[in-house]
């Protein structure tokens, strides 16, 4: 019979050592409060693009193809220009050239020859004329990575 009750004593400390875990649920809201402090410094990271979605590297600026402007041609193409660099395209494109104007810290300033004689300037961070469209996705340095891609 004593051996009982030091039986029944082990298994009522054994449940009063379960009661520790039933309190282990209210260690777990620490866990959910911490993930949203982790949370918080990467959102205050993200904002290494500036306000106009441009970005500007730490690294090297990289695009798909280099420097190479005849890669452009087609209307289809991503480059590092720099100002006084000139871009020709093809005729269907209804761009003769571009040529950089400028870069500053967050957009491009360009001007365009079009076949019928007349020249326009365009500037920002995305735009287009006639059958080319350009976005600039970083910057660095005074050159841009420009991507173009031909406009329907």
């Amino acid at each position: 019979m004593a051996g009982f009750l030091l039986v029944s004593a082990a298994a009522l400390t054994g449940c009063g050592s379960e009661t520790p875990p039933a309190s282990s649920p209210a260690s777990s809201p620490a866990p959910t409060s911490s993930p949203a402090l982790v949370s918080s410094p990467s959102s205050s990271a993200s904002p290494s693009p500036s306000s106009s979605g441009v970005a500007h590297p730490d690294g090297p600026l990289i695009a798909a193809n280099g420097t190479d402007l005849k890669s452009c041609r087609d209307g289809d193409c991503e480059v590092i220009l720099k100002p006084k660099d000139k871009i020709a395209f093809d005729a269907r494109l209804r761009v003769t050239y571009l040529a950089v104007d400028s870069v500053s810290a967050d957009s491009v300033t360009l001007s365009a020859a079009l076949p019928s004689g007349t020249r326009t300037s365009i500037s920002g961070n995305a735009g287009g004329t006639n059958g080319i469209a350009y976005t600039v996705t970083a910057i660095k340095d005074g050159k841009a990575v420009v991507k173009f891609t031909p406009k329907p």
